[in-house]
């Protein structure tokens, strides 16, 4: 099941983030802010009552867009759908805002992460070095949804 993240669940969002990033993980106040903020959100999937994964977002109106700044699942419950689940869900979110570009940031030595956004229509439009530290490059993908100019008639 995934559902929006509230003040009760920092604990376990906590724990997915050591788990997941170590020490390259996001702080309580940055997860506390997630929470809080309106233009941004947490989805913890759950097993039972416990948190196996979690996404963090962030949207703009100004831009309509939508980017993903986070998807952490636990060792044991990757490659059983629970990543695709919370993109998803982010996803429907974001179509519910009007968002027309989602976008995010991915290491690119992350292939499973690489294949599963692909699969959903992300697109790699450039590389950031050492976005994620000296030599740990990432690539920047987005997914422009709504119609194309193509569908549009005048």
């Amino acid at each position: 099941m995934v559902r929006l993240a509230d003040e009760d669940d920092i604990a376990g969002l906590l724990e997915i983030e050591e788990k997941c990033f170590g020490k390259e993980k996001f702080s309580p106040e940055t997860i506390r802010a997630f929470i809080e903020r309106d233009d941004a959100f947490i989805l913890a999937a759950l097993e039972g009552d416990v948190i196996v994964g979690s996404a963090m977002a962030l949207m703009s109106d100004l831009v309509k867009q939508g980017k993903v700044a986070s998807v952490a699942v636990l060792k044991d419950f990757r490659g059983k759908g629970v990543g695709s689940a919370l993109l998803g869900e982010c996803e429907k979110i974001f179509e519910s805002q009007g968002l027309k570009k989602y976008s995010l940031e991915v290491d690119t030595m992350n292939e499973l992460a690489i294949a599963l956004y692909s699969s959903r229509g992300y697109e790699i439009k450039g590389m950031l070095r050492d976005f994620y530290g000296f030599g740990r490059n990432a690539y920047y993908m987005e997914k422009k949804v709504g119609p194309s100019p193509m569908d549009v008639r005048g």
